[in-house]
């Protein structure tokens, strides 16, 4: 098979199947709050919440009635032990002679506080068994259940003696992902995976596979030198819900992970030699939007996330032509993850006051990594020689 042919061959991508629709999940639990104030509610579908004697005002200036009949002067005083009350502040629409009471709850927790575990980080070793190993490996994680996102990433180069039955092998190995959570699901979004192998009178090959959630959408095989057409796809990876308890009101919040994966590979396979290199990667960005069963005068999300985005490159190099074995491995991190604000608000109408309640569910900084990881090589006599 001629070289022209085997570089053809090389840059033959196979399909998957179609991808599947993006997968829903729903985290079952309420977030409360204050939950002695305001305690996990299911209401009915419909429910008027406005001018409902079951939410009325805080102030004891006045009973609530929502039949009653307030003078001006009732109306400033009550509204002015609102806002003392509820440590809000406190504004007036001239538009339709109404108080606006807006409170704050603050962030939650998650909002802004990584609860993950460490990085773990396996270097390589020498192996003393006849199979010569190179293995690094590291994971971490950002964030926590309410949001949060990390990558692993994978190089490895082995190499077997030759025996009476089969000649002397090289392989190389370059694996990343990046995963992401929303509201307790943590899914793989991106894996990237290349592995090839060479032997004397054996197989000198290898494949290039990309996978989203899961699913196989891209892959190819590998032959002599090597460098198929980078992938770069967009979609959405899953989505979930969760319930939180913006003042009495229970809002619904669907966060969906949309973004992209990538993946680029190159090298040289022969029986002597694996050279690969691949950077595989992905990003994802929270598109979130809020819901209600019930009836009040308003609500909704303000803000933005920017959960991940990651690029992992890796490579290995085994080089064995004669008695002495050369071996490189190297891994880099380029990643930002976690970067901006959510911030929900339900509003009702009580009478003469607009009450509005608001909750911060995410409030990130931006985290930026942009390291070389590993850096090794080394040389030394192993196995058979010719």
């Amino acid at each position: 098979m001629s070289m022209k042919t085997l570089r053809t061959l090389a840059l033959v991508a196979v399909a998957a199947p179609g991808i599947a629709a993006a997968q829903s999940f729903t985290d079952p639990t309420t977030y409360t709050i204050q939950p002695q104030k305001y305690p996990a509610t299911t209401l009915a579908p419909g429910y008027i919440m406005n001018d409902n004697p079951a939410y009325p005002w805080e102030s004891t200036v006045a009973p609530f009635d929502p039949n009653g009949m307030y003078t001006p002067g009732e109306q400033n005083a009550i509204a002015v032990d609102e806002r003392n009350r509820t440590g809000g502040t406190l504004s007036y629409d001239p538009s339709d002679y109404t108080y606006e009471v807006s409170v704050d709850q603050g962030l939650i927790p998650e909002a802004n506080q990584h609860m993950v575990p460490g990085p773990l980080e396996f270097l390589p070793w020498t192996n003393p068994n006849q199979t010569f190993n190179k293995t690094y490996t590291r994971i971490e994680r950002f964030g926590n259940s309410v949001f949060g996102a990390g990558y692993s990433l994978n190089a490895t180069v082995t190499a077997e003696t030759a025996t009476t039955s089969q000649d002397k092998k090289v392989d190389a190995v370059a694996e990343g992902k990046v995963f992401g959570t929303a509201f307790s699901y943590e899914k793989e979004l991106v894996l990237g995976r290349a592995n090839i192998s060479g032997q004397q009178g054996g197989d000198n090959s290898g494949t290039a596979a990309l996978y989203a959630v899961g699913q196989q959408i891209w892959s190819t095989n590998l032959y002599a030198t090597y460098s198929p057409t980078p992938i770069n796809w967009s979609r959405t990876f899953f989505s979930a819900t969760k319930r939180f308890m913006v003042g009495p009101v229970p809002i619904s919040v669907k966060a969906s992970l949309a973004g992209g994966v990538k993946l680029a590979v190159t090298g040289q396979i022969g029986p002597t030699v694996a050279k690969l290199s691949a950077i595989p990667g992905g990003w994802a960005n929270v598109n979130a939007s809020a819901a209600v069963d019930v009836i009040i005068l308003a609500f909704g999300l303000e803000g933005a996330l920017s959960l991940v985005n990651a690029t992992l490159p890796s490579s290995g190099e085994l080089f064995w032509p004669i008695c002495t074995l050369d071996w490189k491995l190297k891994s880099n991190l380029e990643l930002n993850t976690l970067s901006g604000t959510l911030k929900l608000y339900a509003k009702l109408k009580i009478l003469f006051i607009k009450k509005t309640w608001r909750v911060t569910i995410a409030s990130w900084s931006g985290i930026t990594r942009n390291w070389s990881l590993l850096d090794l090589g080394g040389s030394q006599p192993l196995g058979i020689c010719g």
